[in-house]
């Protein structure tokens, strides 16, 4: 029997999402299944560019809660502002409780919290809902960072000792890799 395909929906319809949308060209089987956002018409724009590029059969939703509701659903990505994350997670938290829907897992965009104490409360409710949780962070494999990881590690571990922090700055230009320049 073949395993039935990831479902996954978005918290937010903004920037990140839509860069997300754009990249699950490269993701194997899991389908864009939902948007929810604010704004509901960026919900259905978001929803749209999905279908258009053939990623998932997206639907836009009017709550968090309608889309842990939907049995299509089965993890969320909370791409939503930074000071929306930890209400979109009490809202998922909440829907599982009450019963509204089954999910596998959620994930954040970075950063996870505005501070230290959103960061741990993020993961304290993923984990008493019992969900498998991630975070969604590129940068550490951007070449320049690894580059400068090596080199903070082989010249200045050796000098000073371990290095506990590392400061750099970076215009962002989107991603990284060559899958993106070369198509």
């Amino acid at each position: 029997m073949a395993k039935r395909r990831l479902g996954v929906g978005f918290v937010g319809a903004g920037f990140i999402t839509r860069f997300h949308i754009r990249s699950w060209l490269g993701v194997r089987d899991a389908d864009i299944m939902g948007i929810v956002s604010r704004t509901e018409d960026k919900a259905n724009e978001a929803a749209s560019l999905a279908r258009k590029l053939n990623v998932g059969e997206a639907k836009a939703y009017k709550s968090a809660t309608d889309m842990v509701a939907d049995p299509a659903i089965d993890a969320i990505w909370i791409c939503a502002p930074n000071f929306t994350r930890l209400e979109n997670m009490e809202e998922i938290v909440s829907a599982l409780e009450k019963g509204k829907g089954e999910l596998i897992g959620v994930t954040c965009e970075k950063p996870l919290g505005r501070n230290v104490k959103e960061a741990r409360t993020m993961l304290e409710l993923a984990q008493k809902a019992g969900l498998l949780d991630g975070y969604l962070e590129n940068q550490v494999f951007a070449p320049a960072v690894v580059r400068g990881k090596e080199i903070i590690w082989k010249r200045g571990a050796a000098i000073s000792g371990r290095p506990y922090l590392a400061r750099a700055a970076e215009e962002h230009s989107g991603p990284h890799m060559p899958w993106f320049w070369e198509g």
